[in-house]
Formats: structure tokens, C-alpha cells, sequence
């Protein structure tokens, strides 16, 4: 029985793997995005004239919507980290969750690699593995990052 949806799972799996990078990347992209919007006295390129390429809105409007996009990714990437943030108390780094999830997503370890390492089976590393990101899901869920109901016999309902 499955607790949670591949979509999820693959989800967690995403943000974990990016858990280090992702909010200095959104802060630069909010930066650009804020720098891209205050600069509107420049011209604004080929394509600009109102032929059929054009984009509609104006410059100032399509800058302001991509500040307030970055700003929503931002505060997205700031949800995620109060996740993993409890999950490192859930499953500190000296926990068997902790320890493999650090060694596969921060280590980039396969799971053969860390059950030859722990001298368990990979079938071990699995359960471990998924003992994190389930619970992960579930925090994230209720933050509004992920967005299905599981029901009780495993099916899920998208609210997507």
C-alpha cells in the first residue's frame, strides 16, 4: 500500500536534493527580477513595436508580475525549508533516517553504495528513505506544498 503518490514522493525527492541551493537561487531571481522591473527607461529590445510577437501589457506591468512571481517562489522555497527543518529534528543527521537521507541526497550515495557502507540491505536503506520523505510529504502537505488527499486505502484524490 502506497501512502503517499509518486508525484509527491518525486516531489520531497526534488526539493531535498536542491535543499541547499534553492533559496539563494530564488533570492537571485527575485533580484533580477526587481532590477529587470526598475530598469524600465531602457529600450526594450527587438521584437517591441506591437507586431504579432509582441507581449501583451505593458513593460512596467510585465516587470511588476515577474516581482511578484519571484516573490511567490521565494516565500514557496522559505516553506520548504521549515520542512526540512523539522525534519532535522524529527530525524537528526545521528538518526538511521537522517544519516541515509543525508548520505543520498547531500552525499549523492546510491542506496547499494550506503547498504554495502552500513553493512544492511538496500531493502533496509529503502524503508529508511521512505520513512523520511513520507513524513516530509505529510509536513509539506500541510503547509500547502503538495496538494493531494490521501485516502485510507492508498488511492489519491488530486486537488490540483
Amino acid at each position: 500500500m502506497n501512502y503517499i503518490s509518486d508525484e509527491a514522493y518525486r516531489t520531497v525527492e526534488v526539493r531535498l536534493r536542491k535543499r541547499w541551493t534553492m533559496r539563494q537561487k530564488a533570492e537571485e531571481a527575485l533580484a533580477r527580477a526587481r532590477a529587470k522591473a526598475v530598469n524600465i527607461s531602457a529600450p526594450s529590445g527587438p521584437g517591441s513595436g506591437g507586431g504579432k510577437g509582441s507581449k501583451s501589457g505593458s513593460r512596467t506591468e510585465r516587470g511588476a508580475l515577474a516581482v511578484v512571481r519571484a516573490e511567490k517562489r521565494l516565500e514557496t522555497v522559505r516553506r520548504w525549508e521549515a520542512v526540512f527543518r523539522k525534519m532535522d529534528q524529527i530525524f537528526p543527521e545521528d538518526t538511521n533516517e537522517g544519516f541515509v537521507i543525508g548520505m543520498i541526497y547531500g552525499n549523492g550515495m546510491t542506496q547499494a553504495e550506503l547498504a554495502r557502507m552500513c553493512e544492511c540491505s538496500r531493502q533496509t536503506v529503502k524503508m529508511r528513505q521512505d520513512r523520511y520523505v513520507i513524513r516530509a510529504a505529510f509536513l509539506a502537505a500541510q503547509l500547502g506544498l503538495i496538494r493531494e488527499e490521501v485516502t485510507m486505502d492508498g488511492d489519491v484524490d488530486s486537488e490540483k
